[in-house]
């Protein structure tokens, strides 16, 4: 594939992921404003924070090829450029699945007063994002070595 085409991909798959991050974003932060935020355990909000900071990270990790390639590579299509927008693509789908897990911890909490089950449900769902994104694909990636 030519390197046109390469960074035109890694490119789509930001902009695909970019807009739903950023409305997950501002659901988090309008969160804090809404009633229902006031009373809940100070722990669940610092686990609001954080994840609305994974969740930020994210956005971040996805807008930052777009300024990478303006200003360092000056429009240009180069290899390292391809590389920086694949590592943040990458890093992007590190840090979402810790905001859904820091959210979901959260509501769990709320619905079930346990935090044992907000803890077993945060964890299967990292394990499923992480499992899915990196373990299968590195499995996929492993067995198409062996093919050839």
């Amino acid at each position: 594939m030519k390197l046109e085409d390469k960074i035109t991909q890694v490119l789509i798959e930001a902009r695909v992921v970019l807009p739903g991050a950023q409305a997950l974003l501002g659901f988090q932060l309008a969160m804090t404003l809404m009633e229902g935020y006031e009373p809940l355990p100070a722990s669940s909000k610092d686990v609001h924070l954080a994840a609305t900071a994974a969740i930020a990270l994210t956005v971040v990790f996805l807008m930052a090829p777009a300024a990478y390639h303006r200003i360092v590579e000056g429009g240009e299509d180069t290899e390292r450029f391809h590389r920086f927008a694949g590592w943040m693509v990458l890093s992007a789908m590190a840090a979402l699945p810790l905001g859904f897990a820091g959210e979901l911890w959260i509501v769990v909490r709320k619905q079930t007063g346990s935090i044992a089950a907000a803890h077993g449900a945060a964890a299967l769902a990292l394990v499923f994002f992480y499992g899915l994104w990196f373990g299968a694909m590195l499995v996929l990636r492993s067995r198409r070595q062996e093919t050839g």
